[in-house]
């Protein structure tokens, strides 16, 4: 399991130049990449988004490579033979419709636009050094991400204990409810009787329908499979993150139930808290991958 926070840092030196390459990310519902290169390198962003998606799944991430110059590197000048040749097409028909002495020599071609390019020399075993450099700050971006991943995964396993503390005492006290309301009611029938003799099926009749009103069997039992589920998903090494906040989801809705349903100051104090447990697991599922 891993966050989607995590930060990677490489740097190595490669041809004459010192290379820099940082990758950091924040938390995102899908994966967004964004690239800061130098425009000579621009070209390598596609590989680069390549070796990004072999290894993120979700994260807003963001990519900074810079480049120091550590020397001057070897310059090669680019003519291009086919512009030459139709500046002196352009310059000869415009001599005669003027009629102009046409003198153009090869050193006056120099200085026409595009003629002439001075550039640096590429090493072709430059790119692939690029993607060394990158690929170890993918992987130190990786490894911050699984470390934080796994504080993550053990603050969530605590609070999943605290949840099944919560679901014990509400599974013992479900069944009393009950009781206690069917005391509750006969007692206050029978002061209001004043002796006489109670109604049992009527008295059962209306225990019936609250008991029907206020249970929430079917929620805890549903709350408890959600904690069970989320227990082994947590196990789970690959993107976990949309199936826990599914989870989350539908944790929040059972334990809004309970207390909505809520008929003792002990159900509510404990739904209450079971309610803020779930609010501060959903917190940290949003920083998972």
């Amino acid at each position: 399991m891993k966050s989607m926070t995590g930060f990677g840092r490489a740097k190595a030196e490669n041809a004459g130049q010192i290379v820099t390459v940082e990758i950091k990310s924040v938390n995102s519902r899908f994966l967004d990449l964004s690239f800061r290169l130098p425009r000579s390198f621009q070209a390598m962003e596609m590989k680069i988004r390549e070796l990004l998606k072999k290894n993120i799944s979700r994260g807003k991430v963001e990519v900074y490579l810079s480049i120091e110059d550590g020397g001057e590197k070897e310059k090669k000048l680019l003519v291009n033979t086919v512009l030459a040749k139709r500046y002196k097409e352009e310059i000869e028909k415009l001599s005669k419709e003027l009629d102009l002495p046409f003198n153009l020599s090869g050193n006056s071609l120099f200085f026409y636009p595009e003629v002439f390019h001075l550039t640096e020399e590429e090493d072709e075993d430059n790119e692939t050094v690029i993607l060394e450099i990158v690929d170890a700050a993918i992987q130190e971006f990786v490894r911050s991400r699984s470390l934080e991943g796994e504080k993550l995964r053990a603050d969530l396993e605590m609070k999943l204990q605290e949840m099944e503390d919560y679901l014990r005492f509400l599974k013992e006290k479900e069944p009393k409810l009950r009781i206690q309301y069917e005391n509750r009611l006969r007692k206050k029938i029978e002061e209001s009787l004043a002796g006489r003799e109670i109604d049992e099926g009527r008295l059962l009749e209306e225990v019936a329908i609250f008991s029907d009103k206020v249970s929430t069997d079917e929620e805890i039992t549903r709350l408890d499979s959600h904690v069970h589920r989320m227990q082994a998903i947590l196990k789970e090494e690959q993107a976990v993150g949309r199936d826990l906040d599914f989870l989350m989801q539908e944790m929040n809705r059972e334990s809004n139930t309970i207390l909505s349903k809520a008929s003792d100051l002990e159900i509510t104090d404990i739904g209450l808290k079971a309610k803020n447990c779930i609010e501060k697991m959903r917190e940290q599922v949003q920083n998972i991958e």
